[in-house]
């Protein structure tokens, strides 16, 4: 009996809902949600804000219509208790905002309605609201639904029935169904009484029926006498003849209004009032014509000098206020030309094509200040001073090179490796490193990049070459990544090395120049794939070689710091509760009750254990634990999100410079994508690839140092597909269906997560990061230095040397150049490499073209700024639509009188220095041998002979062209007129860079200066500890011998070598084949030309030789023993002496001369 009473309740809820939804469809004349689903459509408020708008038009301003319920859904709500404040609808039918809005009591928000209708109804501004109930036919589920409903919000149910009631006791009137009209009633009456014969007869009589016995006895006169003669009766007669003669009076006076309301009548009147006027008009104008006309002077003077004296008022009132406002009037007038200069400013920044005269109404901004020409000429002179050094540096480095060779020959030639430590020990560390490397190096190891001959050194310089070009020009290594990662038939185990070799090349980006290069090659990288993409989501599914060098890049010891110092406190809030878990899948969380539930009772669970998601749900436990799961997993992942977010700035360099290079080419490659789109693959990027590894293995990224449970990896997991789900701009689909309920969190944190994107690529360029220009490696004190083991030089050399072709495409180039000279790879997939192949060693990395950098349209680029300088004079002398118009103008005398005024004030009048001022009026049109050209000597005919001819030569050189009439310049006018700003930045970025230079560039040279010193000392005092060690030894001498006699005679002549001294006859040393010919001498007399070897001075060697047919007494040479090892080094079997007379075996000198002096 309750649920029957209950279910009765509840079905007359729904039709009073029904009959709320019909007056609301009614008064509003469209279609709202259904009846079971009102109470939660009305919750936002829009329903009641457009019924508010429809009976109160004023109180509405703006409904807020946004689908999902958020806080601003109030707003409507009290738009709705505005309007029912203004209708006066008494209080005790309000509800409160979180009845509706948090749903506390709907059916208040109904009875509300139903009193509002009453309301309205009564004042005619509204229908009448139906009663429906037993009319409308419900489902149980619907009934039951809407009855537990009830039963949930805990409320009383309002009495519908009493509605009208209440609302008649609240207002204290009497219903209008019972109000008694007595005035439509009593015009109707006596309407009726007027038009009928039998109008007596209308009148009440209130005698009794015995006045009617002596009816039949008297004849109708006396009849009508007595009947009149009753007052009442009487009275009755004289209301009627009122009523007539009123309606009577009534309708001729409305005939005679409906008469002058006619058009016939209204025209007829008009004329005769037209008429009447124009006589009165035209009689009053002649009058007063005869009287003007009379005094038609005097009024002429008098209008005369009252037209004076207003205008002369007005003028000074005028100038009073003026004098008044002045400060607001130079306002005005300021803002005035602001806007109009700013209006035409954008027009010259946004314009496609700037007309002649915009451009021509800002040339005064390309003006060179006194600063601009100063820092000019700084910036010039900085060049130079860097060009003067690098070429001395390069001098005093190519002395260092060649010292270091001949040390390495001495080594080599006679002098042990103990003795060479022995002698260096006084000297740096890094020379006795040299030395030791050296004297260990094999020549005899065809894999051996040390060996200490001609062939074997000169590989390895082609190697560092190759090396540093590989690292310095990105272009190289950005291709060959993108061929190796196309090659299917490619090796693992190659691409691998290839990346191997590829970060030990950058050194693993451990310093600002090798992290600066390996950025430069991930910008390339970028664009050579984007270059052959045709889609910008293909971005995403790629699997490139590349972003695996990016993240080994992303693991350096920066990455590791950021990561620990954000993540570090969010993942140990998911390790430290042992008691998480945020599994968002219904099957397993049932499996996991059913099992929690058996080990916890020791019984079989009545619950089958397998389920259907739907079945999984349908558990009241399993439904409890999902939603809190789901709660805690949104909370987790906040948490996440906002320490991420808030890291802007801590986010490492590298990541960001990525990012940006993505976004600048993506839009460049795709100008009709998506903006959103491409944030989404930048997204991608940066949280697929950079943080969510380390969230879901912070161990390996030394977030953490503990072990990680499954249960816990699964957790971080969890969070990491939510975060992934954010950062891909995506809502959850039907693969993640239970997942569904966060869809409204995960789009608006997807939003943050987007301009977090957006805000990291807004990063400074590397040059400006990092500090490197082009003068870069022209200022370190030591050469970039690569460890690397043979093995993977010799692979490097193959790889490249088969993708050549890939490489550079042109057929020349300085990569080619290289492998040419390098000969075959000596690496093969096949053959074995030795052991000592894969020992790692250091690479001295060179440039090739170590010579100053040259850009080769330098002088096009001067040609233009030329043409761009004489063209402004030009313009700012005549006028024209386009260049081509004011080409072919004629020149006048007034041109030329402009430009001696012009050439006035730019090289003469101006308040600047001399130098200042001849470097503005003289311009080197020619070569650097010519003359510069005086502007100041030019007229004006000249001047433009000499632009039109300069523009002539840009077209021939392909810059722009006459076919747009040379629009093309005027574009690059404007677009100099609004970077003037950001060049003035750009000028000033390159001193401080270039005087950063110049002072790494004097380092340098100091140590090269030093280093070369130490070089020479180290080989003085090498070669002195040997002639000392050879000093002490005293070698027999033969009596009686030629060698005996020379000495004696030295020793009569007091000139005895200090080192000693050998005479031989040219046969002797013919013989051993030292000698190989002398000029214009036969064999047969050389056994009568004495030659004799000494050295006086430690390391210089002189051959002296005397014969009569020579024409002087004797000929000498003195060779230095160092630059004999030289000519050995390099491959030289012969040379000439004693003036081109003799040629020698060079080899078998050395030997002779080790023999007889160092041995």
């Amino acid at each position: 009996m309750d649920k029957q009473r209950s279910n009765l309740q509840a079905y007359e809820y729904l039709c009073h809902i029904g009959e709320a939804k019909e007056w609301i469809e009614e008064c509003l004349g469209e279609e709202i949600d259904p009846i079971v689903q009102l109470e939660e459509s009305m919750r936002n408020g829009i329903v009641l804000a457009q019924l508010a708008h429809w009976f109160a038009p004023g109180t509405v301003r703006r409904i807020f219509t946004e689908k999902r319920l958020q806080f601003r859904h109030s707003d409507n709500i009290n738009y709705f208790f505005k309007a029912i404040k203004l209708v006066r609808l008494p209080n005790i039918f309000w509800f409160e905002l979180t009845d509706l809005y948090e749903r506390k009591n709907i059916p208040k928000v109904i009875y509300c309605i139903h009193a509002l209708s009453h309301l309205l109804a009564r004042r005619n501004l509204a229908p009448n609201i139906k009663n429906l109930v037993g009319q409308l036919e419900f489902t149980n589920e619907q009934i039951s639904a809407t009855q537990r409903g009830l039963d949930q919000a805990g409320v009383s149910m309002p009495n519908f029935g009493n509605v009208r009631t209440s609302l008649k006791h609240e207002l204290n009137e009497v219903d209008e169904e019972d109000d008694i009209q007595y005035e439509p009633i009593f015009v109707s009456k006596y309407s009726s009484a007027i038009v009928s014969p039998t109008t007596p007869d209308l009148i009440e009589e209130s005698d009794s029926d015995d006045e009617h016995v002596f009816e039949e006895e008297i004849t109708e006169e006396e009849k009508n006498e007595v009947y009149w003669s009753e007052p009442k009766n009487l009275a009755n007669l004289i209301r009627c003849q009122s009523i007539v003669r009123r309606f009577t009076v009534r309708k001729e006076f409305n005939q005679i209004r409906d008469l002058h309301k006619s058009s016939l009548f209204e025209s007829q009147i008009k004329n005769v009032q037209a008429q009447a006027r124009g006589v009165l008009a035209r009689r009053a104008l002649e009058d007063k014509r005869i009287m003007y006309e009379d005094a038609e002077e005097w009024i002429t003077n008098f209008q005369a000098a009252t037209r004076g004296f207003l205008t002369r008022c007005k003028y000074q009132d005028k100038l009073d206020y003026y004098k008044a406002n002045l400060d607001k009037i130079i306002k005005i007038q300021s803002f005035v030309k602001t806007k109009l200069v700013g209006d035409a400013y954008r027009k010259l920044t946004t314009a496609t094509n700037p007309s002649v005269g915009t451009v021509k109404n800002f040339i005064h901004l390309l003006d060179d200040s006194e600063l601009d020409f100063d820092q000019e000429l700084t910036l010039e002179q900085l060049r130079q001073s860097v060009i003067r050094r690098i070429r001395d540096n390069g001098q005093l480095e190519a002395q260092a090179n060649d010292l270091d060779i001949q040390i390495a020959l001495l080594v080599q030639n006679a002098i042990t490796l103990d003795e060479v430590l022995g002698l260096s020990r006084k000297m740096n560390k890094k020379v006795q490193r040299r030395m030791s490397e050296i004297a260990s190096a094999s020549n005899n190891n065809p894999y051996s990049l040390r060996s200490l001959d001609k062939d074997s050194r000169k590989r390895l310089e082609l190697f560092q070459q190759m090396f540093y070009l590989l690292q310095t020009e990105p272009k190289y290594l950005s291709r060959l990544m993108y061929i190796m990662n196309g090659q299917e038939s490619a090796d693992h185990l190659g691409k691998k090395l290839v990346e191997t070799t590829v970060l030990t090349l950058f050194g693993y980006a451990q310093n600002s120049r090798e992290e600066y290069l390996l950025l430069k090659l991930f910008k390339f990288c970028i664009s050579e794939e984007m270059s052959y993409m045709e889609d910008a989501q293909e971005f995403m599914r790629g699997n490139y070689i590349f972003m695996k060098l990016v993240v080994h890049y992303n693991r350096g010891a920066k990455e590791r710091k950021f990561f620990r110092d954000l993540l570090q406190p969010l993942v140990n809030t998911v390790l430290d509760d042992d008691f998480m878990d945020l599994e968002t899948d219904p099957v397993n969380i049932y499996h996991k009750s059913v099992n929690l539930e058996e080990s916890r009772t020791g019984r079989p669970s009545a619950r089958k254990h397998t389920a259907t998601s739907q079945e999984a749900l349908a558990d009241a436990e399993v439904r409890d634990t999902f939603i809190q799961h789901l709660k805690r997993l949104r909370e987790v992942t906040e948490r996440f999100l906002s320490a991420i977010i808030s890291t802007l700035e801590e986010m490492p360099y590298g990541v960001r410079f990525i990012a940006k290079e993505l976004k600048q080419s993506l839009e460049e490659n795709f100008p009709e994508e998506p903006k959103q789109n491409i944030v989404k693959i930048i997204g991608n990027f940066i949280y697929y690839r950079y943080l969510n590894p380390a969230i879901i293995a912070p161990e390996q990224y030394d977030v953490v140092d503990t072990v990680i449970t499954p249960m816990q990896r699964k957790n971080l997991a969890e969070v990491s597909k939510m975060l992934q789900q954010i950062s891909s701009g995506k809502v959850f689909d039907a693969n993640d269906l239970f997942l569904a309920p966060l869809n409204d969190y995960v789009f608006e944190a997807g939003q943050r997560f987007s301009q977090w994107f957006v805000s990291l690529t807004d990063v400074e360029d590397a040059e400006t990061h990092f500090g490197m220009d082009m003068f870069a490696d022209y200022g370190n004190t030591h050469k970039p230095i690569v460890y690397i083991s043979p093995y993977e030089v010799f692979h490097m050399h193959y790889i490249v040397h088969n993708n050549i072709s890939g490489l550079e495409p042109e057929n020349k180039g300085p990569l080619r150049d290289i492998l040419e000279e390098l000969g075959d790879p000596l690496y093969s997939p096949n053959l074995d490499m030795p052991e000592s192949a894969h020992t790692e060693m250091s690479l001295t990395l060179t440039n090739r073209y170590d010579k100053i950098p040259h850009d080769p349209n330098a002088r096009l680029k001067q040609l233009l700024v030329d043409t761009k300088r004489f063209l402004l004079y030009v313009i700012k002398i005549q006028n024209g639509n386009d260049l081509k118009a004011i080409f072919t103008q004629p020149i006048t005398a007034e041109h030329e009188h402009m430009w001696a005024e012009l050439k006035h004030i730019e090289f003469l009048d101006r308040e600047e220095s001399q130098d200042v001022l001849l470097k503005r009026r003289h311009v080197l049109l020619g070569t650097v041998d010519d003359p510069p050209t005086d502007l100041m000597s030019l007229n004006f005919h000249q001047l433009k002979t000499i632009t039109v001819k300069l523009v002539l030569n840009l077209e021939r050189c392909g810059v722009i062209s006459s076919g747009n009439n040379y629009q093309d310049l005027i574009k690059m006018i404007a677009k100099d007129i609004t970077n003037k700003n950001t060049r003035r930045k750009i000028r000033q970025g390159e001193i401080q860079r270039l005087q950063q230079t110049l002072t790494h560039l004097q380092e340098k040279t100091a140590y090269l200066e030093e280093q070369k010193g130490n070089f020479e000392k180290y080989i003085d005092n090498c070669m002195q500890n040997q002639m000392n060690k050879r000093g002490k030894k005293n070698k027999f001498v033969m009596p009686f011998t030629r060698q005996y006699f020379h000495i004696r005679q030295l020793q009569k002549d007091g000139r005895v070598p200090k080192f000693g001294s050998y005479k031989y006859t040219a046969k002797q040393l013919y013989d051993r084949r030292i000698l190989l010919e002398l000029t214009d001498i036969s064999p047969k007399q050389y056994d009568r030309i004495p030659l004799v070897i000494s050295m006086n001075e430690v390391g210089i060697i002189e051959i002296k030789g005397s014969y009569a047919g020579w024409g002087i007494a004797s000929m000498a040479v003195e060779l230095r023993f160092e630059e004999l090892l030289q000519t050995q080094f390099n491959g030289i079997q012969t040379m000439t002496v004693l003036d081109g007379m003799a040629k020698i075996n060079v080899n078998l000198l050395i030997w002779l001369i080790n023999r007889k002096f160092y041995v």
